[in-house]
């Protein structure tokens, strides 16, 4: 066994024995510090998409980790509308993960986001082709002033904005993604 090794090994049987013996009246003593930093997980980050625009293997992005780059970027500024959409869908909004989805025989990103604090009340849906750089997009919001009897928050009520001139079949899926629970 390498001394490194074996100095870790001791060291965690130190801890655990020391752990073991305490009495029960006793408080558990903290780990030294080294012991510690060796299992400290930092989860304040989520990971991205990096600056190339490559998402990791295995790891989360978001609607507002596609507006970083600039491919993407690019395409949702240019949809006719987009500029009429709220700060929030403009920036990313509370976000889910970003979903790879299966539209008309191609791989495309699907990105969703609503708006912070509010989520039934605005929602906005983006779909993405990487090969052609195309770009489509529905944004739902409730319209104001519906009679007390009528369910503010029932998708049926949405008042839809359709960006980027989506084939029924895009215009389907979106819908159906819009309107699902998850």
């Amino acid at each position: 066994m390498k001394p490194f090794a074996f100095t870790l090994v001791a060291a965690l049987t130190a801890v655990a024995c020391a752990a073991c013996s305490q009495g029960p009246d006793q408080p558990p003593q903290s780990p030294t510090p080294a012991v510690a930093a060796t299992v400290a997980v930092d989860t304040s980050e989520r990971p991205a998409v990096d600056t190339a625009g490559v998402a990791h293997a295995n790891a989360l992005y978001y609607f507002d980790d596609l507006l970083k780059r600039s491919d993407f970027s690019k395409a949702f500024a240019s949809l006719s509308g987009v500029a009429a959409l709220p700060v929030w869908a403009r920036q990313g909004g509370t976000a889910t993960p970003v979903q790879t989805v299966q539209v008309e025989g191609k791989s495309m990103l699907l990105a969703a986001a609503c708006k912070p604090h509010d989520c039934p009340a605005e929602r906005i849906l983006v779909l993405y082709d990487e090969h052609s750089q195309s770009i489509w997009a529905v944004f739902a919001h409730h319209p104001q002033g519906l009679s007390p009897a009528t369910n503010p928050y029932d998708p049926a009520n949405d008042q839809l904005t359709w960006l980027g001139a989506p084939s029924d079949d895009i215009k389907q899926l979106l819908q159906e993604k819009l309107n699902s629970p998850e």
